[in-house]
């Protein structure tokens, strides 16, 4: 199977390297993406009541994440993603912005399904794909489905992240054929 090398997948690879380098990590453990940004990057992560549609927000003077509060009580597995989300966008965007990255819940958007044109688009679909290879690296998920089989419910729990989140992963990889959509998911996370 193809390994992919594209800038924001290598970024997330060489964070969890280092990381792993100072933090040794288990082959199965599930990534601490808090701690990563928290105790490895120096960046503060605190739950926060952001508006409705906002999942997140990075203020990279301040060097700190804020979650939305409410959506991440009722979605830790997606308050992982948005994490690694922002974390992304430290790794990959902290030169090119100001000062603030917003993040709203419709940002999220699959990277099969977008066209980004614009820079902030394209920012964002960075950071999506950024996320999703730290939380659930390629590597780990061909072993985990040679190993396991391609139970997108049973891989969301294994990796914890939302089933929305794994179910794209396994499609883009080709273990599941059917595209995945929200509603199937609904509920699991």
């Amino acid at each position: 199977m193809a390994v992919t090398e594209d800038r924001e997948i290598l970024a997330a690879r060489d964070l969890l390297a280092r990381y792993a380098d100072v933090y040794p990590l288990d082959g199965d453990e599930v990534v601490p993406v808090e701690d990563i940004a928290a105790s490895f990057l120096g960046l503060l992560v605190k739950d926060a009541p952001l508006d409705d549609g906002v999942s997140g927000m990075l203020r990279i003077r301040e060097r700190e994440i804020s979650v939305n509060a409410a959506e991440g009580a009722r979605w830790p597995r997606r308050r992982r993603f948005t994490i690694a989300h922002e974390v992304g966008h430290w790794q990959l965007h902290k030169d090119d912005i100001a000062d603030l990255v917003v993040t709203r819940t419709h940002d999220h958007v699959p990277a099969a399904r977008e066209q980004a044109k614009t820079p902030e688009q394209i920012r964002e679909r960075e950071a999506n794909r950024f996320a999703a290879e730290l939380l659930m690296p390629e590597a780990r998920i061909h072993t985990a489905v040679d190993v396991h089989g391609a139970d997108v419910v049973a891989q969301a729990e294994r990796f914890n992240v939302s089933a929305l989140s794994m179910a794209w992963r396994l499609y883009n990889y080709g273990y599941i054929t059917r595209r995945p959509q929200r509603h199937d998911y609904e509920g699991l996370d």
